[in-house]
């Protein structure tokens, strides 16, 4: 009988465990906005339209603006960039910042003029 509350006690807690963290739907809603890479390259956007999430990167080549958008998927509850390769996004919510693997971390512009935090 012990043994066996003890076993409902820690699948308790699993469930519990599992329950705190966001859905990858849950993350991408609080990831939308505008991010700038905490060393300098290139920024960019994530947002939702009609259900989609989309990550939309420009880069100033030669002196005119390249907007270039790649489709956000998930599998198997990870969240990823389909770029043609396998980029992870993942989102840390305590310190509000994005890490794309390969990439770095991302923090968010909360001044989009002036492209600052």
């Amino acid at each position: 009988m012990k043994r066996t509350s003890k076993i409902l006690l820690l699948f308790s807690c699993v469930l519990l465990l599992a329950s705190c963290k966001d859905s990858p739907e849950k993350q991408l809603e609080q990831m939308r906005g505008e991010w700038v890479h905490v060393k300098g390259h290139p920024a960019f956007t994530l947002s939702e339209t009609g259900g989609e999430y989309t990550v939309t990167r420009k880069a100033n080549i030669r002196g005119k603006v390249l907007e270039t958008a790649y489709q956000v998927s998930e599998q198997d509850g990870k969240l990823f960039i389909g770029t043609g390769f396998a980029i992870l996004l993942t989102y840390d919510k305590e310190r509000d910042r994005i890490i794309l693997s390969p990439g770095g971390e991302y923090k968010r512009v909360i001044n989009p003029k002036n492209k600052k935090r």
